[in-house]
């Protein structure tokens, strides 16, 4: 908690294959304590297997992905959908 009693805001980016709660994570990252966390380097380590399973333990979607940039396959870039939650 800060000075002021309030807890800092944490981030968690999930990337999935799909725009589905239920796809399957293939990349995180975790923004908290003013630093930018990767996720573990082996797959069974890390914590949410999908988005469903991180809003099961708390995690609050604040972003889905951009359902117009799947429609651009040859523009865009990265590793697929992302959804960022917060807690």
């Amino acid at each position: 908690e800060s000075s002021n009693g309030i807890k800092p805001q944490r981030l968690l980016y999930l990337q999935t294959s799909t725009t589905s709660t239920s796809a399957e994570v293939i990349g995180m990252s975790l923004v908290e304590d003013g630093q930018i966390y990767e996720g573990p380097d082996d797959v069974d380590e890390w914590p949410y297997n999908s988005v469903i399973e991180a809003m099961s333990d708390g995690w609050r979607v604040i972003k889905f992905p951009e359902l117009a940039l799947l429609l651009q396959e040859d523009k865009t870039i990265g590793l697929g959908c992302e959804f960022i939650l917060e807690k």
